[in-house]
């Protein structure tokens, strides 16, 4: 291989790219494209092996008390290591962006949309702009107080002139 044409070589490297332990998606609220160091649910060869050693050392440690009982340990370090991993995960799902959260949302869809309109009423007020309300729909609570009148002070009947459905 000649030296010189080094830079005539494709940019493509001769190993294999190692696996990456990330867990890409998309925001399903926002679309954003999201990357976290998580996999949703652990108990890879890693998880288990540093629970593993963790159990085998603290036995060992143990062993003048408690033999082989001191195994055992390993089932509270197991649910303490779960609990902990399974909130890092929670943490880090939740979208920056848009304060989607899909562990809420699987719970408690009406929670979750709180949840993203006082994201974005706080992203508001911090850039000093008003936040948009909604407009109030026909037959809502708004409406009956006035009297079947919109804000506008004209009747939802009056508002579309013929049946071609075309507001004036």
């Amino acid at each position: 291989m000649d030296p010189y044409k080094l830079g005539e070589l494709k940019n493509k490297s001769l190993w294999r790219e190692r696996p990456s332990n990330t867990w890409s998606f998309y925001c399903p609220l926002c679309k954003s494209p999201r990357k976290i160091p998580y996999q949703p649910k652990p108990g890879g060869l890693r998880q288990v092996s540093q629970v593993l050693l963790t159990t085998a050392f603290l036995t060992l440690l143990a062993w003048p008390w408690l033999t082989w009982k001191g195994v055992v340990i390993g089932l509270p370090l197991w649910i303490g290591f779960e609990a902990f991993y399974r909130t890092r995960v929670r943490a880090s799902v939740s979208c920056p962006y848009c304060g989607f959260d899909p562990f809420l949302y699987m719970v408690d869809v009406k929670r979750a949309r709180t949840e993203v309109e006082t994201h974005w009423r706080k992203i508001f007020t911090e850039k000093g702009i008003p936040y948009p309300e909604k407009h109030p729909v026909a037959g809502s609570k708004a409406e009956s107080e006035t009297g079947g009148e919109s804000p506008s002070g004209v009747s939802a009947d009056a508002k579309i002139s013929d049946e071609t459905g075309v507001v004036p």
